[in-house]
C-alpha cells in the first residue's frame, strides 16, 4: 500500500504549491467557514426530504462540491442564489434516481461512505460505482459494506478489498433496513451513514453498534447527525447504549438550515493565538455548537492561554511570555471526542514546555493519510522530539526552536492533507523556515485558510524559492 497516494490535482513538484510561514503575531477577528460535518449531513438529508430546503453557511470547498454532483446525478435538483450564499435543494422524498456514470468522491470519506448507504435507497434495477481518488482507494469501509450486506445490500469491491471503488446493484424494491450490528471501532461516518438514510428503508432500522471492546469511535459525531435527524422530526431512541431504533417513516425538510462555522477549522486560527501570543476571536463557533471540536479551546486553556466563550463566539490569546507561558497538559490527553485535532494540539506542544502525550486517535492512520506517522515524520524533520503511540503521539516540546536560525528551511509534506498543512501553518508561526508544500490542499475544508491567517497578521511568503518535493 502507498505511504500517501495522491490526488492528481496536486503536486509537491510546483514551487507554486509552496508557502513559507514566518514568525508572527496574530490578531483578529474570523468567521470560519461552515462546518463540513454538518454540510454533508445537510445535504445528504435536505435531497432525501420531502419539500424545498434553503440551505445558508454551507461549506463551499471540494467535499461538499463532490457530494452535490453525486446528488445531481441521482436526479436531486439544487440551485444557488446570486451570491451563493443560499442554496435551494428540491428533495426527493427518499426517490433518488439510478446516476448514468460513476459517483466520483475524490477524497471525501464522509461523503463516500454516507452514500454508500444512501445509492442503496434507490428503487430501480442497475448498478451504482461509488469510487474515489488513489487516497480513497485505500481508505477502509469494510464494516459499513459488511453491515450492509447482512441486510440484503449487493455491494461488491471493485479493487482491493474493504475499499472503494464499490459497486452497489440496486433492485425495485430499495433498502430493506431492519436489524443490523454495526462495528463502530473504525469510523463514526459508518454509524451515521446508516442513520440518515434510515427512514426510507422498507423496515424500521435498529443499528445495535459493535465497539470490539474499544470504545465507539468519535462518539460526538454520532450526536451531530441525531441531534439533526431529531430537528427534522425523525424518532430516534437510544433505549439502551449504543442501539438505536429508526422509524421508517421519512420526514420533511425543514424550511431553512443554517450551517454554523466548523470547529475543526476554528482550531487553527486559535492555535496561531496561542503560539504567537496574540487573541484571535472565531465568530461563528462558541459554546452551543453541535461539534465536539468546539472544546478545543478547552486543552489551549490548559496550556496556558486565556479562553472564553459565548453561545457563537470563541477567543483564544496566547500567553505573552511565550518561552515559560505555555506548558504541556499533565498525564495523558484523550482526543477520542476531536480526534481530527490532534495535529493542531501536537503544534501547540511542539514549543510548549514538557512532554504531551496524545491517545486514543488511531482512526487517524486511515484518514486523508496516515495522520499519526505523517506527524512523527514531519515533526522530527523540524527538530521536535516525537514519538509514534499505539494510539497516538508523544511530543517533547522544546521553546528553543523560536530562536533558530530561518536560513534553514524545512519543507512540510503534507501528503495531499488539508489539516496536516494547516497544523505546521500554526508551528511555522512559531520556528523559523517552514515551508508548507501543497498549499491548495486546504481546499478540502477550509479554502480561505490563507488569506484569512494573513488578515490576522501571519507573515506568509510564497511561492517560496527552491521548493521540491520530499522523499517520505
Amino acid at each position: 500500500m502507498p505511504k500517501h497516494p495522491r490526488d492528481e490535482t496536486v503536486s509537491t513538484e510546483d514551487p507554486n504549491e509552496t508557502i513559507l510561514v514566518k514568525p508572527s503575531v496574530v490578531n483578529g477577528e474570523v468567521a470560519v467557514p461552515g462546518s463540513k460535518s454538518i454540510s454533508n449531513r445537510v445535504l445528504l438529508l435536505a435531497a432525501l426530504g420531502r419539500g424545498e430546503c434553503k440551505v445558508r453557511g454551507l461549506l463551499h470547498s471540494d467535499d461538499t462540491r463532490v457530494m452535490l454532483i453525486a446528488l445531481q446525478k441521482m436526479g436531486v435538483e439544487y440551485s444557488w442564489d446570486e451570491k451563493k450564499e443560499v442554496l435551494t435543494i428540491v428533495g426527493s422524498g427518499g426517490k433518488l434516481k439510478l446516476p448514468d456514470s460513476e459517483l466520483y468522491m475524490k477524497n471525501a470519506g464522509t461523503a463516500t461512505r454516507f452514500l454508500t448507504t444512501a445509492v442503496n435507497l434507490i428503487k430501480e434495477e442497475g448498478k451504482v460505482i461509488v469510487t474515489g481518488n488513489e487516497r480513497m482507494k485505500v481508505r477502509p469501509i469494510r464494516d459499513l459494506v459488511d453491515a450492509l450486506t447482512t441486510t440484503g445490500c449487493d455491494i461488491e469491491y471493485k479493487e482491493g478489498k474493504g475499499c472503494p471503488p464499490i459497486e452497489v446493484k440496486t433492485t425495485t424494491s430499495g433498502w430493506k433496513g431492519g436489524n443490523i450490528v454495526l462495528a463502530a471501532n473504525v469510523s463514526s461516518q459508518y454509524v451515521s451513514s446508516i442513520l440518515i438514510s434510515a427512514s426510507y428503508a422498507k423496515e424500521p432500522v435498529i443499528l445495535k453498534l459493535d465497539d470490539k471492546g474499544q470504545g465507539v469511535c468519535s462518539r460526538p459525531y454520532i450526536d451531530i447527525t441525531i441531534d439533526l435527524l431529531k430537528k427534522l422530526g425523525v424518532e430516534v431512541t437510544e433505549k439502551e447504549a449504543n442501539v438505536f431504533s429508526i422509524a421508517n417513516k421519512g420526514f420533511d425538510n425543514k424550511a431553512a438550515w443554517t450551517v454554523e462555522g466548523d470547529a475543526s477549522s476554528a482550531s487553527y486560527p486559535l492555535a496561531l493565538a496561542a503560539v504567537t501570543g496574540g487573541t484571535v476571536t472565531v465568530s461563528n463557533c462558541g459554546k452551543q455548537s453541535l461539534q465536539g471540536d468546539a472544546n478545543f479551546c478547552q486543552l489551549l486553556e490548559k496550556m496556558g492561554c486565556s479562553v472564553s466563550q459565548t453561545d457563537g463566539t470563541t477567543t483564544v490569546t496566547g500567553p505573552k511570555d511565550l518561552k515559560e507561558g505555555l506548558n504541556a497538559i499533565e498525564g495523558e490527553v484523550d482526543m477520542d471526542s476531536m480526534t481530527d485535532l490532534f495535529m493542531t494540539l501536537a503544534a501547540v506542544a511542539a514549543v510548549s514546555n514538557g512532554t504531551t502525550r496524545i491517545v486514543n486517535v488511531a482512526n487517524q492512520r486511515v484518514k486523508e493519510c496516515n495522520r499519526i506517522e505523517a506527524m512523527v515524520l514531519e515533526l522530527t524533520k523540524c527538530d521536535v522530539k516525537c514519538k509514534e503511540l499505539e494510539t497516538g503521539i508523544e511530543i517533547t516540546g522544546n521553546p528553543s526552536l523560536r530562536e533558530r536560525s530561518s536560513e534553514k528551511t524545512v519543507y512540510i509534506d503534507p501528503r495531499d492533507d488539508h489539516r496536516l498543512a494547516m497544523s505546521f501553518a500554526v508551528l511555522g508561526a512559531a520556528i523559523p523556515g517552514i515551508a508548507v508544500q501543497e498549499k491548495s490542499c486546504v481546499n478540502k475544508t477550509y479554502p480561505t485558510f490563507w488569506d484569512h491567517s494573513k488578515n490576522l497578521g501571519l507573515a506568509l511568503e510564497g511561492p517560496a524559492q527552491g521548493s521540491k518535493k520530499l522523499k517520505a
